[in-house]
């Protein structure tokens, strides 16, 4: 006789996948085969498959903790792209924001500014935009507008006027 599960809504650690939020950055499990899920820390949707396009698409955002792919037909011109990973063999005008790497294929075209922790590029490939690769040492907090010092402060020396 089998033994009964001590816990039957818990499901095994194989089943389940850690992702990070996009929004706030936290990680948290969701089950493998789930396309979304709502942030448990921010409630913010998350969507977590892979989206290959493969013919022309205008879209305002495109936000996935998957790999977006553009293939060699695929046109995608987007405000923003923010996702897990970016693999770049077609065309593709947007400011992508990846968690992951970023493939450009060699006959690639990409516009737009990029942020990601590794970036490869293919010979060939045509690039424009500001590019900002490697670790991000600033925290989402940090990102925000620094502030303007007080002008009306007095000079802590006095000022020669002869100097």
């Amino acid at each position: 006789m089998p033994s009964p599960d001590p816990s039957p809504n818990k499901q095994p650690a194989q089943d389940t996948v850690t992702v990070i939020c996009l929004h706030c950055g936290k990680a948290q499990e969701v089950a493998r085969k789930a396309q979304t899920v709502t942030c448990k820390h921010c409630y913010k949707r998350l969507e977590l498959k892979d989206l290959v396009i493969s013919k022309y698409e205008a879209k305002r955002a495109i936000e996935t903790t998957g790999i977006v792919t553009v293939e060699r037909k695929g046109h995608v011109i987007a405000d923003r792209i923010h996702c897990g990973g970016l693999i770049v063999r077609g065309k593709l005008k947007a400011d992508v924001n990846s968690r992951g790497p970023v493939l450009v294929g060699p006959e690639a075209d990409l516009i737009g500014d990029v942020t990601a922790p590794t970036m490869a590029i293919g010979a060939g490939a045509v690039l424009e935009g500001n590019y900002r690769v490697g670790k991000n040492k600033m925290k989402p907090e940090a990102l925000e507008e620094p502030e303007e010092p007080a002008s009306n402060e007095l000079p802590s020396e006095p000022i020669d006027p002869e100097a």
